[in-house]
């Protein structure tokens, strides 16, 4: 009897989870349909990309979209594509919110200061991301901002274009339980 009622008892608990999971994914699902929508000429464009997977929602902008080369000041179009995300992201419930700042990597004729300078300014944009999300009412708990500077390519860094891709912020939402 007490393994039966045990075995009850584990079963209960997966569908529990099981169900959690599933409202998980359900509730990216729905928010990433929401960002095609509001961000749909940044997604044709080429300067945000999506990938999702069954517990986060990643959001790649490019450098081109937020920032000017070498700066940390959010541009104009760029503080309106995140005033979009943080009106979505504040209805939403997310676990966490990751902020991720990336560079290119500098080259060995650029001196070892490039590699630091680099890591400081993916740091800079990626707080300036998190202050403007935040503007919008964003829960600031739920925020972890990290930095990488050119140590997470995604591309090659030996052409312009491999350059400009590792150049970005990228947005991870965690649905979670």
């Amino acid at each position: 009897m007490k393994t039966v009622t045990f075995l009850v008892c584990v079963l209960m608990s997966l569908a529990l989870v099981t169900g959690c999971a599933d409202s998980a994914e359900q509730r990216l699902r729905q928010v990433q349909n929401e960002l095609e929508q509001v961000l749909r000429i940044a997604l044709r464009d080429g300067d945000i990309r999506m990938q999702r997977t069954s517990d986060h929602l990643t959001v790649v902008i490019a450098e081109r979209l937020l920032f000017d080369a070498g700066s940390y000041e959010i541009k104009p179009g760029g503080i309106e594509v995140l005033k979009q995300m943080g009106v979505l992201f504040k209805t939403a419930s997310f676990k966490e919110i990751r902020v991720a700042g990336h560079a290119d990597k500098a080259s060995a004729s650029d001196g070892s200061n490039q590699y630091f300078e680099r890591l400081a300014l993916s740091k800079a944009r990626a707080t300036q991301t998190v202050h403007m999300l935040k503007g919008d009412g964003v829960q600031s708990q739920s925020f972890i901002i990290e930095w990488y500077g050119d140590v997470r390519p995604i591309a090659s860094n030996e052409t312009e274009d491999g350059r400009q891709m590792n150049r970005r912020v990228e947005i991870v939402l965690y649905a979670g339980i």
